[in-house]
């Protein structure tokens, strides 16, 4: 059970990960090949609107937690055990994603609050 809970963690990291780098930093030199190839990918053969999953971090986080499940799964058999709860480590990777977004965005806000108020502040002396 400490197994399947490790690889269900390891999961939803990796999901993460996969997906903010895909979306959030996806523009840039290490990245920007491979995602326009895996766009143009899944424009091509899947569909058109799917291609603008990888325009969001959460709903790209919930499809690469399927990659990050089967790569798992083959890395499980060869320790004899199964791994393989795809759906759920999606939906808790989704929830890990939008989670921490959105802490950044209330973090953002804060410090943007904190700036206006302290030029406020400045304005008001003069």
């Amino acid at each position: 059970m400490l197994d399947f809970l490790i690889c269900l963690i390891i999961s939803v990291l990796l999901t993460y990960g996969m997906a903010i780098t895909l979306v959030e930093k996806g523009r840039e030199f290490p990245v920007r090949k491979f995602r326009i190839l895996l766009k143009k990918f899944i424009h091509d053969k899947i569909s058109r609107k799917f291609s603008k999953v990888l325009d969001c971090s959460a709903c790209s986080s919930f499809y690469l937690a399927l990659l990050s499940d089967i790569l798992i799964c083959i890395i499980s058999l060869c320790f004899g055990y199964f791994y393989f709860l795809w759906p759920f480590s999606g939906f808790l990777s989704l929830a890990f994603t939008w989670t921490v977004i959105e802490l950044l965005n209330g973090i953002d806000k804060e410090q943007n609050i904190n700036v206006l108020l302290d030029n406020q502040g400045e304005e008001n002396e003069n």
